[in-house]
């Protein structure tokens, strides 16, 4: 082999031995990221774990608030017809007695 060949081979192995170098700190790096991207994964996943019962509840209690506003909604509407009829009463009863009153004295 002549000087000029061994020199190009020389250099060809000082490139590859540099871009080992290059990909091992490169690889180096990425397990370091991965290791992270698992921490963090396995924190996110107990975070997760535990707010579930919390969803539960919560998810419940929107179920709770949702038949309270619809009994409140039933309520409302019985008490309304409970006023309406009240009122037909009062006028009724006092057509029938041939009265009317006014604030609570009865006028002729």
């Amino acid at each position: 082999m002549d000087i000029k060949r061994l020199e190009t081979l020389e250099a060809h192995v000082v490139s590859l031995v540099e871009a080992f170098a290059r990909v091992r700190e490169e690889n180096k790096q990425l397990r370091q990221d991965v290791k992270q991207l698992r921490d963090t994964l396995h924190a996110q996943q107990k975070e997760l774990e535990r707010l579930q019962p919390e969803q539960e509840e919560l998810t419940q209690l929107r179920v709770v608030m949702q038949t309270l506003q619809r009994e409140r909604e039933v309520i409302r509407q019985k008490l309304q017809q409970m006023l309406r009829t009240i009122e037909w009463l009062e006028g009724h009863t006092r057509a029938d007695n041939g009265t009317e009153t006014r604030g609570g004295e009865e006028l002729s």
